[in-house]
């Protein structure tokens, strides 16, 4: 005898919860591998390094090279 199991489908166009974004390794890179600059690096480079970790691109412009460094580039 073969039971059926009646579970609510999500509609089509709602998209589930999924993991989050991967936050990066102990090596100092981010997702996908991108390489968190040095703490010289240019602003644009550490907007740039942001926006891959997830950050909005006008609210990382906002932020001084510093206080991405110090917000994006601390180690572990």
């Amino acid at each position: 005898m073969m039971l059926r199991r009646y579970h609510d489908r999500p509609d089509a166009d709602e998209q589930p919860d999924g993991p989050p974004p991967p936050s990066g390794d102990d090596n100092g890179n981010g997702p996908d591998d991108t390489k968190r600059p040095a703490r010289s690096a240019s602003k644009a480079d550490w907007v740039a390094y942001a926006v891959a970790l997830g950050a909005e691109q006008d609210q990382a412009e906002r932020l001084t090279r510093d206080q991405l460094a110090e917000q994006y580039g601390s180690e572990g």
